[in-house]
């Protein structure tokens, strides 16, 4: 498990939001029936209330793993969540009965052979904080059972059996650790150390693939010891300095993105701190540009020269803090998403570039990540500065992964534009790993 889930624990009424609210949450049928059996054996309002919003499926479309739905209430809230913040179920009844996206959100628990990994997802805020500020590792130590809220009962969110045959799967784990490796190189620039990860996917993607075989295993042998090679890397970051984008390309992407989740998911936090970003922009447009801006998008030309434009002024500032916490991003990105469910290496990691360049533009042109940087000059404490970088950075990386990089449906329609406009290749990813 992740070094730093040891000190995670669910911090209910002092979270800044709630996982209880606007989310389905489903029951597998041993589940349903030991909060059934626990409301029932109570003289409390639990009984009446499980029985209006907790809702068996359908004959044919119950599974014994999606038995039951949890109805929300006309605010998106759960019927259960107390006004502390609190679940008046696991308050009553404990852990044991409850749903396992209830017992165990947000960690993530998957399984290769006889090995359990856990890891968070950064949908929680709490999570981001452990994950992106503790002093401990992302590097996975020994799972420990008991440390899990239901130790003989534990859900996982993917199983890999390598005994397949499937050469991709059974080459997970000496692939990943290469990338692991690539992005612990701290003695290069993140930008870096992300083309590194894009150049390797890239080199493997003509062999090592979903329909892959084992008659390409020599190739990929010379070329996990290769990509480690150091006069390699050295010529990979003189390219990669180098880069400098010639248009703003990656700026009518990122905005084409965002308005789309804007136009879908209108009233969502996310959408509007998106709003809130644009808005901030269009105030700095000139009047010429204004007008332009009538249209759906900003004037891409002139919001990349706004963004370049704060990105180096926070930079000056914060840079060495973001360029850790997103490593750190990256890093619980590469241990909790497989890449092995994508068709090929390239396409996950070219995907998480694009995704890191969404996180990266909502960061550097958040209006008080801005004001913090514009105020460096003057008799401040840099400490109480950092702490609101860091509250700032939580809001941001867990609205966009609830919105965004969780979002399963939403990222498949970011994939099929993209490879739509012919941009799934290689000649792609410096623009938006240097964004």
């Amino acid at each position: 498990m992740a070094g730093y889930l040891h000190d995670f624990s669910c911090i209910g009424g002092d979270c800044e939001d709630t996982c209880c609210k606007g989310w389905d949450i489903r029951f597998d049928k041993k589940h349903y029936e030991l909060l059934h059996d626990a409301v029932q054996q109570e003289a409390g309002s639990e009984a009446e209330t499980f029985k209006h919003y907790v809702k068996v499926n359908e004959v044919e479309t119950r599974t014994e793993q999606n038995y039951a739905l949890l109805t929300l209430q006309e605010n998106g809230a759960c019927p259960f969540l107390q006004t502390d913040g609190w679940c008046q179920l696991h308050n009553k009844f404990g852990v044991k009965p409850l749903s396992n996206i209830c017992a165990y959100f947000p960690r993530v628990l998957s399984r290769y052979g006889n090995t359990v990994e856990m890891t968070g997802a950064l949908s929680c805020p709490e999570m981001v904080r452990q994950c992106l500020f503790s002093e401990k590792t992302t590097e996975l130590s020994p799972f420990d059972p008991n440390l899990l809220p239901r130790p003989d009962d534990y859900p996982l969110t993917r199983e890999l059996d390598p005994s397949t045959g499937e050469y991709y799967y059974d080459q997970f784990i000496p692939v990943r650790e290469v990338l692991l490796n690539l992005l612990k190189l701290e003695g290069f620039s993140l930008d870096t150390r992300l083309y590194f990860l894009s150049s390797f996917a890239n080199r493997l993607s003509t062999f090592y693939h979903h329909k892959a075989d084992s008659q390409h295993q020599g190739q990929l042998k010379k070329e996990l010891k290769r990509a480690m090679r150091l006069s390699k890397l050295e010529k990979l970051d003189e390219f990669a300095s180098g880069y400098v984008a010639a248009d703003p390309v990656v700026i009518i992407v990122v905005q084409a993105i965002l308005q789309l989740r804007v136009q879908n998911y209108p009233g969502e936090s996310h959408t509007l701190l998106v709003q809130d970003i644009l808005q901030g922009y269009e105030k700095q447009l000139s009047p010429m540009d204004k007008n332009a801006a009538l249209d759906e998008a900003l004037p891409a030309a002139e919001v990349w020269a706004l963004f370049q434009k704060q990105q180096a002024m926070i930079n000056k500032h914060f840079g060495v803090e973001l360029d850790n916490y997103l490593s750190r991003y990256l890093d619980n990105c590469l241990h909790r998403e497989w890449f092995i469910t994508m068709p090929d290496l390239f396409t996950y990691i070219h995907m998480l570039t694009i995704r890191m360049a969404i996180l990266r533009f909502l960061l550097y042109s958040h209006p008080r990540i801005i004001a913090l940087a514009e105020n460096q000059d003057s008799a401040r404490d840099k400490n109480d500065d950092l702490t609101q970088l860091r509250k700032e950075v939580v809001k941001v990386v867990y609205l966009n992964s609830r919105a965004i990089d969780h979002n399963m449906n939403f990222l498949k329609v970011v994939y099929d534009a993209i490879n739509e406009q012919q941009m799934m290749t290689f000649e792609y990813a410096l623009p938006f790993i240097k964004f």
